[in-house]
């Protein structure tokens, strides 16, 4: 079985969503990749979090796009969860600069939806490039006009199409738009001969969320290319077991 197992916001069941923590606990699990996601600040950071704004994770308020590194730096974003104090919001910099020393690989989800971020998408890209990390890195992002634009900067650059309902053929419109996957919310999957309709046509399948013992079971007897879960310990026990059968 050669499904991956990439961290969703890193092994955010067990660390704070999004944080360094997180990220180095999917890799001492063994994790092959993990998933984040970006926002930029009001001084043109890429930082990672999944929130426009920083209610929810940390102990402040208010949009990351109206506030400059510095201030979010004062924040601690240990997500409420016991045990974890004065975590830090990460930049896209500092994750890369830890994976690079990994085997990992990074999906980086582009949040530019409820809040356009001029410019990020170039920004992102000429950061991964410039830390040599072109060949780990695969761009998401609900926001297709986003992705779009990727390739007309990069053609090479891989993209995978975030959603969340059921399309009609998504290896056709992945096709039409040059995308090499599609990250589906993984109930979608559901509809016969989706993933077996994707990988005739080259398109990797990504699901999401995938983070029951039963749901991983389903996602990796469809060959799924990689899942993403909050659970990267349990998806290794999990695959490791079905490989035993």
């Amino acid at each position: 079985m050669n499904t991956l197992i990439w961290a969703h916001r890193g092994a955010s069941a067990q660390a704070p969503e999004n944080s360094m923590e997180a990220f180095r606990l999917a890799n001492r699990q063994q994790a092959d990749g993990i998933e984040l996601d970006i926002h930029m600040t009001r001084d043109g950071h890429l930082v990672v979090a999944h929130d426009e704004t920083i209610d929810r994770c940390s102990n402040g308020s208010g949009r990351i796009i109206d506030m400059t590194l510095k201030e979010l730096l004062t924040y601690d974003f240990s997500n409420h969860m016991d045990g974890y104090r004065n975590i830090r919001i990460p930049t896209l910099e500092e994750v890369l600069h830890f994976v690079k020393g990994t085997r990992l690989t990074v999906n980086i989800e582009l949040k530019s939806g409820l809040v356009t971020y001029e410019g990020i998408e170039e920004k992102a890209i000429r950061l991964v490039s410039d830390m040599g990390m072109k060949k780990r890195v695969l761009y998401s992002s609900f926001n297709h006009h986003s992705l779009m634009l990727i390739k007309k900067i990069d053609r090479a650059i891989p993209i995978g199409l975030l959603y969340t309902e059921a399309l009609v053929d998504p290896q056709l419109y992945a096709l039409r738009i040059a995308a090499e996957a599609v990250h589906p919310f993984y109930y979608t999957l559901a509809v016969p001969g989706t993933v077996r309709k994707c990988r005739e046509n080259g398109i990797m399948v990504h699901p999401w969320t995938v983070n029951t013992q039963e749901h991983m079971t389903w996602m990796y007897k469809e060959e799924v290319n990689a899942i993403i879960t909050n659970y990267p310990a349990l998806a290794l026990d999990v695959k490791k077991r079905l490989n035993k059968q």
